[in-house]
């Protein structure tokens, strides 16, 4: 193994740390890449060692450090598009900051796209992401996202170990109507998205699709009526914009499968901005 620099890989990958978590970046034979991270994200009612949205998050990072580690290449932003977690096995839950290896590879690459699987290890691995990303150059995602641009102004940071993420996003829930549930947030700070497109604050999918956890366990919650705690077998995303931190967002979550005989759920959430729907959230569970 070879140790990459962390400092070269964000610059390229055009995101830094707190979003980007990983504490040492090594190369593995086949052109992939090794990373290390602790988890940070709340769980809420999910079961398991860490958040299935922080893992997604950690590993599409790691998928877009594998497309740059091998190869010259000026900075490139790398916007995932598509994505499906799946759990591989189960494993016994973990003390917040407990410390997981991940491990990703290419599997398609080209000027404009990017395609990646990575696992993420604790003993063996226990969780799969697949990945498709947008691919753009600095100059083209510059003068897409221009109405973005909000400078970055140094400034004691207010949350704890200078991560954001370390907490949920706060929302304000409608009452659910049968099998469905609407809630709402309010705009972002810049510093919610700290790292992530440094100057152009926006949400990063994977703090969407932790948002939508949130809906999801209420609505769950309300169909068997206690706050049961629950697996995150698979989940699946569909990215359609990159919406600025400024603008609220609505989550619309309803139930399209539920049995209490094989205490099997399926959630299906769309993200909402002014009416359009910015993200797509399909989510099966198991209680």
């Amino acid at each position: 193994m070879n140790k990459l620099d962390i400092s070269e890989i964000c610059e390229r990958i055009a995101v830094q740390a707190p979003y980007f978590a990983f504490t040492e970046l090594c190369g593995l034979p086949d052109r992939m890449v090794q990373g290390t991270f602790s988890s940070e994200q709340p769980l809420g009612f999910e079961n398991g060692p860490v958040a299935s949205a922080e893992i997604g998050r950690h590993l599409a990072i790691l998928g877009s450090c594998a497309a740059v580690a091998w190869q010259p290449a000026p900075q490139i932003y790398y916007l995932a598009t598509k994505a499906r977690y799946s759990k591989l096995h189960d494993v016994a839950p973990r003390e917040p900051g407990a410390v997981f290896q991940a491990s990703a590879e290419v599997l398609q690459q080209d000027r404009r796209s990017l395609t990646a699987q990575a696992i993420v290890s604790a003993e063996k691995p226990f969780a799969h992401l697949y990945c498709e990303y947008q691919a753009l150059s600095e100059s083209v995602f510059l003068r897409l996202f221009k109405d973005y641009h909000v400078p970055s102004t140094p400034s004691p940071a207010p949350f704890p170990e200078d991560s954001p993420y370390r907490q949920s996003i706060q929302l304000d829930f409608d009452a659910p109507v049968g099998h469905s549930l609407v809630a709402h947030s309010q705009p972002l700070a810049p510093t919610r998205c700290a790292g992530h497109f440094l100057d152009y604050p926006a949400w990063p999918v994977a703090i969407m699709v932790h948002t939508v956890a949130q809906t999801t366990s209420r609505l769950l919650h309300h169909i068997v009526e206690r706050e049961a705690s629950y697996t995150v077998v698979k989940c699946d995303l569909s990215a359609y914009q990159l919406v600025p931190a400024s603008e609220p967002l609505s989550f619309h979550t309803r139930c399209v499968s539920a049995s209490a005989y094989l205490s099997h759920y399926v959630f299906e959430t769309d993200v909402m901005r002014n009416g359009e729907i910015v993200s797509s959230v399909a989510t099966e569970l198991q209680i």
